[in-house]
């Protein structure tokens, strides 16, 4: 039905169009004006029954809640239709004026009642199914949306309503309907800015112009007043307005069944979203020259003016105020996730240079350690090597050689309080490195402690096992680094020189039998194995 329905409103539009254009008065016209919501109440309506029937006919309690949105757009459009034809058949054709309160007025309440609860239940006011959106950003939306209305308010009631109000020549009843429409068209335009705010999908574009086009038509022709033409471009606003409340609703229909991820989810663009950023600006600066060329009056017109003045300002207060709450929060937001960053770029840092099983740094920690070290400075390094840890893999399994390690490191780690830094460099292989002036005479006595304390017995799954440990110590101290002159170079040379020099102490270790300790010093001119 709806390809009837668009066939029908281009017609319309058309003959309208070349009614215009050639002068020619065409009354007929209105019954093609009042067709178009009967056309669309039956295309509205068919796309109801389809659903029910989907959802097992309409004794099913779950098929009227399932399609309950197409349901309320059936009843408003159904209203609409009604007061149309009413409209046309009582007031437009026999050329008779409309009293001030009638039945017609009733069906239009109902249908503006009725698109209400068809955007109500759309979740205007909700976030999109799977993206939540914050109350910051819902109050920053409906204040903005409330600015820009309240602005079109006070245009419509300096052009339009303080005038009908100070017409001592129309009724309470008249004035008090066509407020109430005022009313009403400024409640749909907040919710119809709030759908433009939202991001939308192809499906609800129909209806967000539909139900923009429709409320404009109203206030134009609120404003227009007595200059108002029958059969002229306002009749093809409401008729487009109604075709596109018609198609919008059936679509967001079909559109529930679709996953949110799967929908084709789309901001109005970015020319839509500088338009809607601007609105309150533009609305504040309609409301001030307003109040400049009217709020000085004290009759009814400008003390209105004043108030509604003041009322945009305090929405605009409010809206700052908002602006800053949300601006904090999203500080601490990004505070918070520096934070979060810098724990996690540590956390990466501290694996990415420290051995897992021990927690004592590894083979790369170790390295940057050394290459950091200042040009010519202390230099203390120990190089340690477990004896007989082989055994205890092949005999007591792997696991136990794990915690052989673990516990190597944790005597280690006792050790190092003296300004000296353990690693483990893999394997059975550790290293204690110190830049302390004092390294260099802590060492040695240091060295004698470490054979101590890791040859004694290790708890061991089924037993102890019995290990014992080979030290090598290399050392520079300040005077023979001054001395070596070019022989050493840049940090990063002299610590490979020092760190080959234990090297060579821990060679010896081994080869004199093992579990005891050798220490080589840096003199100027030496060779590795040189010193003893």
């Amino acid at each position: 039905m709806f390809a009837p329905l668009l066939v029908l409103a281009g017609a319309y539009t058309a003959l309208l169009a070349w009614g215009v254009l050639t002068g020619v008065d065409l009354p007929w016209l209105d019954l093609l004006y009042g067709a178009v919501p009967v056309v669309a109440v039956l295309a509205v309506g068919q796309a109801w029954c389809a659903q029910m029937r989907l959802q097992g006919g309409c004794l099913n309690l779950s098929g009227w809640r399932a399609s309950g949105r197409l349901g309320w757009a059936l009843l408003s459009l159904l209203a609409l239709a009604a007061a149309e034809v009413a409209y046309v058949l009582l007031f437009d054709l026999p050329g008779v004026d409309a009293p001030d309160v009638s039945f017609v007025d009733g069906l239009y309440y109902l249908y503006y009642l009725g698109l209400l609860g068809v955007l109500w239940m759309d979740r205007v006011a909700g976030s999109q199914p799977g993206r939540p959106l914050s109350r910051g950003v819902l109050g920053a939306w409906l204040l903005d949306s409330l600015i820009t209305v309240v602005v079109v308010g006070e245009v419509s009631w300096v052009l339009a309503v303080s005038p009908l109000l100070q017409d001592s020549g129309a009724s309470v009843v008249f004035k008090a309907v066509s407020a109430s429409y005022v009313v009403l068209d400024l409640t749909l335009l907040t919710v119809g800015l709030l759908l433009l705010r939202r991001r939308l999908e192809p499906a609800r574009l129909p209806l967000v112009l539909g139900l923009m086009v429709y409320v404009g038509a109203d206030l134009a022709y609120l404003l227009l007043g007595d200059q108002y033409q029958p059969r002229g471009a306002l009749d093809a606003l409401w008729v487009w307005g109604t075709v596109g409340q018609a198609v919008g609703v059936t679509l967001l229909t079909r559109l529930q069944a679709v996953p949110a991820d799967a929908a084709n989810v789309t901001r109005g663009g970015g020319w839509l979203d500088t338009l809607l950023r601007a609105l309150p600006y533009a609305a504040v600066a309609v409301a001030c020259a307003l109040l400049i060329l009217r709020g000085a009056a004290s009759d009814l017109t400008g003390r209105g003016v004043a108030w509604f003045t003041v009322t945009v300002f305090m929405l605009v207060m409010l809206r700052q105020g908002q602006g800053f709450v949300e601006t904090s929060r999203l500080n601490r937001r990004l505070t918070e996730q520096a934070a979060e960053l810098k724990r996690s770029r540590d956390e990466m840092e501290h694996l990415a240079h420290h051995d897992g099983l021990t927690g004592l740094l590894n083979r790369d920690g170790f390295y940057r350690l050394l290459k950091g070290a200042p040009d010519h400075a202390e230099m203390t390094i120990l190089m340690i090597d477990l004896d007989g840890f082989k055994p205890v893999n092949d005999t007591h399994g792997h696991a136990a050689g794990d915690t052989v390690l673990r516990e190597v490191g944790v005597r280690l780690r006792a050790l190092a309080g003296q300004g000296f830094v353990p690693a483990r460099l893999g394997g059975d292989e550790f290293a204690l490195v110190s830049l302390d002036p004092r390294g260099p005479v802590l060492a040695p006595p240091l060295a004698g402690q470490v054979v101590q304390a890791l040859g004694r017995p290790y708890a061991v799954p089924g037993g102890s096992a019995q290990l014992g440990a080979s030290v090598g110590v290399a050392f520079r101290t300040a005077s023979t680094a001054a001395a070596s002159g070019g022989v050493v170079g840049s940090g990063a040379v002299g610590s490979e020189v020092i760190l080959q020099r234990a090297d060579a102490a821990l060679y010896r270790a081994k080869r004199g039998g093992g579990n005891r300790l050798e220490v080589e010093a840096f003199t100027h001119g030496s060779t590795p194995g040189a010193g003893g």
